[in-house]
């Protein structure tokens, strides 16, 4: 059984299918993904759920994707000046921060401000902002798995920041290759999508 946090946002994002870099968002409360879960329809789609239990992924192929922009690419910014400079200025004080690896898997949904964004962009490296340690947080400064980035996009209803990152190492904390690594399944049974952890003999 999994354990939703009460209180807290939790982020569901749709596909079409498991290795696509079109994806969709939605912010919920735990009520919200609940009532989504107990009416899901694990016959025709997919689900799975992060390490921390507050971001699910759904695979299902009638959902459609929404637009998104190309940001940056290969260290270089792709768009002018002016809509860099609209879009730092319409920035919401804290958004999601979705990494996906050069294949489409997703590998983690974390949380960034502006500066992560703005770090992002110059250093090439996946950055977000750590709610906890009230800080900004570059994936892989502790473990040596960083993400570096490809491409960065956003998207703008809602608004979160997407990274195509070439992932070393594991991306969840936990040493799994991704933060996904459980699919539910019917009467909310879990099954494991990793049979081992990055480093791990099997």
């Amino acid at each position: 059984m999994i354990q939703i946090p009460k209180e807290k946002d939790i982020v569901l994002l749709s596909k079409t299918n498991f290795l696509s870099h079109d994806v969709s968002l939605q912010i919920l409360t735990s009520k919200q993904i609940e009532e989504h879960i107990q009416n899901f329809d694990f016959t025709l789609n997919q689900l799975y759920v992060d390490c921390d239990e507050d971001c699910f992924l759904e695979i299902s192929p009638q959902k459609k994707s929404f637009a998104k922009q190309l940001l940056w690419e290969d260290g270089k910014i792709v768009v002018p000046q002016d809509k860099i400079d609209s879009l730092l200025h319409s920035l919401p004080t804290i958004s999601p921060f979705l990494a996906q690896d050069l294949t489409g898997k997703d590998l983690m949904l974390a949380w960034g401000k502006k500066e992560s964004l703005l770090n992002a962009i110059e250093t090439g490296n996946g950055t977000y902002f750590s709610r906890s340690r009230n800080g900004k947080w570059v994936k892989g400064e502790e473990s040596g798995h960083f993400q570096k980035l490809k491409q960065i996009y956003v998207h703008m209803d809602p608004f979160f920041v997407q990274y195509v990152t070439d992932q070393i190492g594991a991306a969840c904390h936990t040493g799994y290759y991704s933060c996904f690594f459980r699919k539910i399944d019917q009467n909310e049974s879990i099954s494991f999508v990793y049979s081992n952890k990055v480093g791990e003999k099997i």
